[in-house]
């Protein structure tokens, strides 16, 4: 059955693949978007409604105007460049913004909401692979912390809301065309300009997600599927002493460099540190057994040989 759909974040790489997605099933698309010329036919909706998240008035009035059954929330700010800007705008949008959404959605009457969340924001928890049942690390140090308690907010908001049906989808590193590991992304400049090393006993674990298998999940997510949370993952958690020099390798960069823990530490963010030795993966069971779902990348060593043009499967 057709649906009246809104894409907030329809400018975002999950947007941009998820836009077509919806209007092959036949729904019908609304973007959402900051500023009228940010679509620029790239990604082609049946409506563009603008108005900022921030703004609650105009939010409000556009979605009164498309009476939408499904509104969907990709926005971000970790398109960034900077990562301490990136994960500021990226709190003021969870605390602000999104929430926003949620009760413009209510009070138009929609009957489910689709929001963003991610599987870093889990309390890392020895050597375990998470599923959606773990905590979230809302006392994190930080600019880190900010964002995690904006996250647990608005996934609060979203899951505990009774007027609406909420999902919160936790994707993994999002990777893919346009993302920070495409060509001329923050990660592959940092990996082949060897600025993103190994670290000696780093036990870090990476779940990664293709912005196909993201724009697949909302996509499934529209008509199906209980509310709840849901990870949002491929089928294989990699340490970063694994994926690291994969990715360098099909990157045609340098072979990472190794540091001792007291050395990453002296030269690395502390985010960075943490992503490498002690970040968690995040299993995608429930989303496969009570949704049928399954990754069109199954492992991110085809999803980034694909990215470089390697993948002849």
């Amino acid at each position: 059955m057709p649906l009246r759909v809104v894409v907030a974040g329809a400018t975002g790489v999950v947007g941009r693949t998820l836009l077509p997605l919806l209007r092959e099933r036949g729904h019908h698309v609304t973007a959402l978007v900051r500023h009228a010329d940010r679509l620029d036919g790239a990604a082609p909706a049946d409506d563009v409604a603008v108005a900022d998240l921030l703004d609650s008035a105009g939010l409000r009035r556009e979605l009164r105007r498309v009476e939408p059954d499904v509104v969907i929330d990709q926005t971000s700010g970790f398109g960034r460049a900077d990562l301490d800007e990136g994960l500021r705008r990226t709190a003021q949008l969870r605390e602000r913004g999104s929430r926003n959404l949620v009760e413009a959605a209510v009070e138009v009457g929609a009957r489910r909401i689709i929001g963003q969340s991610m599987t870093a924001a889990y309390r890392p928890h020895g050597h375990d692979v998470l599923d959606e049942e773990s905590p979230l690390w809302t006392d994190a140090p930080g600019c880190w912390g900010d964002a995690v308690r904006a996250l647990a907010a608005i996934e609060e908001a979203v899951l505990t809301c009774p007027d609406i049906e909420g999902v919160a989808l936790r994707y993994g590193a999002l990777y893919g065309p346009n993302t920070h590991y495409a060509p001329g992304g923050t990660i592959h400049a940092r990996v082949c300009g060897s600025a993103l090393p190994l670290v000696d006993d780093g036990v870090g674990l990476t779940s990664f997600t293709h912005v196909d298998d993201a724009a697949g999940a909302v996509l499934a997510l529209v008509t199906g599927g209980e509310p709840g949370a849901y990870n949002v993952v491929d089928n294989e958690p990699a340490e970063s002493m694994e994926w690291l020099p994969a990715y360098a390798r099909m990157a045609g960069g340098p072979a990472p460099v190794s540091l001792t823990m007291d050395q990453a530490r002296a030269q690395l963010d502390w985010l960075t540190v943490h992503q490498l030795t002690e970040q968690r993966g995040a299993t995608n069971f429930r989303l496969r057994e009570t949704l049928g779902w399954r990754p069109m990348w199954p492992s991110w060593r085809e999803g980034f040989a694909a990215l470089f043009g390697l993948w002849s499967g």
